[in-house]
């Protein structure tokens, strides 16, 4: 197996922070929406749920049994504008007042993008298929002798997508999290953000 050097490289910035809304995902297809521009992006904390449980049988270990669940993507972004707010978290937006209406709805699924910059130039790439935005707080400060910028939070929730992929790995199987690396022999992200990219859109980008 041959590594390029730049796979080790540490990530050291991030922009290109995009999601769609997903129209389908049952056991017979997955269809997602055009990529949409979110926000300006500041950071992007991915935390996966892991649980671990250890068996001993004969007075010793036996087993280790291990089980992934969602994975938590924190978000700090400069700014949200309110329709995309409305979007992704299933309130109304007013575009003939200009008003948002936080109803009591539920937020749609949505896939989630974006990169992250490499210290030697190269970036990593990333689609969450699956998940879910809740509201952010908001927060505001008196104007003083300094500028404090007020920077928004979003949190994602992503899980495995219920349709199963041909990952070429038998059998097919859900997909959270699709990864791609500028250093890696033949990765090619021209259409990174055109749409969401799956292992079926693996062979067309």
């Amino acid at each position: 197996m041959a590594i390029d050097a730049g796979e080790y490289k540490s990530r050291i910035g991030l922009d290109k922070l995009y999601y769609a809304v997903i129209t389908t995902d049952s056991a017979s297809a997955y269809t997602a929406g055009t990529p949409e521009y979110l926000a300006p992006a500041a950071s992007a904390t991915q935390a996966p749920t892991v649980n671990t449980e250890t068996q001993y049988a004969d007075d010793q270990a036996y087993d280790v049994m291990t089980s992934e669940g969602a994975t938590t993507i924190t978000l700090t972004v400069t700014g949200v504008p309110l329709e995309t707010l409305a979007e992704i978290t299933g309130k109304v937006f007013d575009s003939v007042n200009g008003r948002m209406y936080e109803t009591n709805e539920v937020a749609p699924y949505c896939a989630l993008g974006f990169r992250a910059l490499k210290s030697n130039g190269s970036y990593r790439y990333y689609w969450f298929l699956k998940g879910t935005f809740t509201m952010p707080d908001e927060n505001a400060v008196t104007k003083g002798e300094s500028p404090d910028p007020q920077t928004q939070e979003l949190t994602f929730s992503a899980i495995h997508s219920v349709f199963k992929f041909d990952t070429g790995a038998p059998p097919a199987k859900a997909v959270k999290r699709v990864v791609g690396d500028d250093d890696v022999a033949n990765f090619d992200p021209t259409s990174w953000f055109t749409s969401v990219q799956t292992p079926a859109t693996g062979s067309s980008i």
